[in-house]
């Protein structure tokens, strides 16, 4: 007996505090749900479990990476299911203006403008992207971007300059060059032509008119702002080209043509004649814009002879010794000096059209040894289908608004006599005479003799009236490099061209179970193909961007063209279709083995309640007991204190 040292006491301390631990450890996985809560738990089954919880994050956010990469694919493949009705819509088209139905200059004409228009839409689908990922351009954007390293850097991005066209260019003012000039029958242009080239002036019969337009070429200085002519085709002077480019004209609301770009161009003598206004942000350096001016020097003719002929001569009697039908003759007098090629007008020639073609109808009335009576007009209709009503007093002058809205007068004299001319400021007679109608040729048939009599209708032809509104000075854009696709042989295809664009998808837990994402295909078998070929699904790549549908032969071209171009888009959006089939099948496997792996890292990880609130209950049962026993344990050194009594 001791009591010193109580061991009893000391062995049910360490039991109780032995079972007060495992009590502790049972109670934290009831706690967690999970057996190893740190590594002394299980270590080998914490390095197996964290490995398959690995596997199973990796797996995971491989499945919704793939899910995402189905979502890209389906993206693209979208688009190019528009690209292939677009595609469809062109064969159609060519198909359509291959016919020999149809006319170059209006109807394929017509077809051509909405060929165009599906061409620029393929561009605009070909930059369609998921997320900023980008694979059916070819690398080039619509607006001409290109990818730099694969990227698309708007921030900094300078386009290659080109040939502006009509699409660039907001609008071309040339009024000026319609001016008139103190000289009879010329205008500003007139000065402008000549001074391009000093042998070129319509007024003077020693020198030459000039060919009937001229090219200029013009190239952008993005750094000082301005424009410079570098070219003038048909033998004119390109120096002699004066560029204002502060110039504001012709309801330009800009300060300075500087600020958006645009320029006014004419010559010393005839300064800003023709206007170009651009939006300057579309600029580049180096641009170039070519405009054609039209030679105002074409020719324009005034009519020099006129005649008419008897169309209708019904009721005429010749009487005896009278005018004879063949006597009843008309002639169309023209003033010299109102109509010539250089004073011809709008006005002049919409009433000289309205004379050629125009039916007079006159009466002759007289009896026996009557000569009072002669010719008297009852009816005028000119060509345009304007009926004049006959004249209600000698000599009044009527005003008459033809169908092309042109006014004009017409006087017809109680003779028989009809003029047509403009009218004066009051309206009351007839400034100018564009023509004379007078039934005087064969004798004066304005007196009526011996009983001839009838009615008469002349139909007045008026020659060489033409003119050609089409030759007033004017300036427009010409675009460039149009010309038609030439067709290539098959002997081009001698080496199968490969296209491939890829993007990589982590598609699983391990670096190998990375997708490639790559679509390819070759040009074998689809047709004409050059070894540097763009096979992206722009109409470059696709080969429509220079096919042309305007005359029979181009369109026939075209369609084998559009045909190769379907196989292509066809055969890109299968190999879409395979990735998506692929990534599908990869998901179901990654769901699969997530599955398997958390079942097996469960067993290893998780708790099994059951088993341990078994543990539980006995850890507890034995910690009580270790506690009552150390109670026990305590009261032992008292029995001592019996001794010492």
């Amino acid at each position: 007996m001791v009591v010193q040292h109580n061991l009893t006491a000391m062995n049910a301390n360490r039991y109780l505090g032995i079972n007060n631990s495992k009590l502790s450890k049972s109670l934290e996985k009831l706690s967690s749900g999970y057996a190893i809560n740190r590594a002394g738990d299980n270590a080998a089954g914490l390095a197996v479990s964290e490995k398959m919880r690995s596997q199973i994050a990796g797996m995971t956010q491989g499945v919704k990476n793939a899910q995402d990469g189905i979502s890209m694919v389906q993206t693209f493949e979208g688009a190019l299911t528009e690209t292939d009705s677009i595609l469809q819509r062109m064969k159609t088209l060519a198909d359509q203006a291959a016919n020999g139905t149809y006319q170059d200059d209006v109807d394929r004409d017509a077809i051509q403008l909405e060929f165009d228009q599906l061409n620029d839409e393929l561009n605009q689908i070909a930059d369609t992207d998921f997320n900023g990922v980008i694979v059916l351009n070819g690398g080039q954007m619509a607006d001409g971007l290109k990818a730099v390293n694969g990227k698309f850097d708007y921030a900094n991005y300078v386009r290659d300059p080109k040939y502006l066209t009509s699409a660039d260019v907001n609008r071309i003012d040339a009024q000026l060059l319609d001016d008139p000039q103190t000289t009879n029958g010329s205008t500003k242009a007139d000065t402008m032509w000549n001074d391009l080239n000093a042998n070129w002036k319509r007024n003077d019969p020693t020198k030459q008119k000039g060919p009937d337009s001229i090219d200029f070429t013009f190239e952008y200085d993005a750094t000082n702002k301005k424009w410079t002519c570098i070219g003038a085709t048909n033998g004119a002077d390109k120096d002699q080209v004066k560029i204002d480019a502060t110039a504001n004209k012709n309801g330009n609301t800009d300060a300075t043509h500087t600020e958006n770009g645009g320029f006014a161009f004419g010559t010393a003598n005839c300064a800003a004649a023709v206007d170009v206004v651009l939006d300057g942000t579309k600029l580049q350096n180096g641009d170039k814009i070519v405009v054609t001016v039209n030679n105002p020097y074409a020719d324009k003719y005034g009519p020099t002879n006129a005649g008419a002929e008897v169309v209708d001569s019904t009721g005429f009697k010749e009487g005896a010794g009278g005018k004879t039908l063949a006597q009843a003759n008309l002639t169309v007098a023209i003033t010299g000096a109102s109509v010539t090629d250089a004073t011809m007008t709008d006005t002049k020639n919409s009433i000289l059209k309205a004379m050629d073609g125009a039916e007079f109808k006159f009466t002759y009335g007289a009896e026996a040894n009557d000569t009072t009576d002669g010719f008297k007009q009852i009816g005028l209709t000119l060509s345009d289908g304007t009926v004049v009503n006959p004249p209600t007093a000698a000599d009044g002058v009527q005003k008459i608004t033809l169908q092309d809205g042109t006014v004009c007068g017409v006087k017809v004299a109680a003779t028989g006599v009809t003029t047509i001319g403009i009218l004066n400021d009051t309206g009351d007679d007839l400034a100018t005479i564009i023509g004379t109608i007078t039934p005087t040729s064969q004798g004066d048939m304005s007196t009526a003799k011996n009983g001839s009599s009838g009615t008469v209708t002349y139909k007045i032809a008026v020659d060489a009236y033409a003119y050609d509104n089409s030759n007033k000075p004017n300036a427009a854009v010409k675009d460039v490099n149009t010309e038609v696709s030439k067709s290539n042989t098959y002997n081009n295809a001698t080496a199968p061209l490969t296209y491939t664009d890829h993007i990589v998808l982590q598609a699983g837990a391990r670096s190998k179970d990375a997708v490639d994402f790559t679509f390819k295909y070759t040009s074998g078998g689809l047709g004409d193909l050059k070894a540097n070929m763009n096979c992206s699904a722009r109409e470059d790549g696709l080969g429509t961007a220079n096919l042309k549908l305007t005359d029979q032969e181009s369109a026939n071209y075209a369609i084998d063209r559009i045909d190769n171009a379907i196989n292509k888009v066809s055969m890109v959006r299968a190999t879409f279709g395979a990735v998506q089939n692929r990534l599908e099948h990869k998901i179901d496997n990654m769901n699969v083995s997530i599955e398997n792996l958390t079942s097996a890292e469960s067993g290893i990880r998780d708790t099994n309640m059951p088993t341990e609130m078994m543990n539980f209950t006995k850890q507890q049962i034995l910690a009580q007991a270790s506690q009552s026993m150390l109670a026990q344990a305590n009261q032992l050194p008292q029995s001592v204190l019996s001794l010492l009594q």
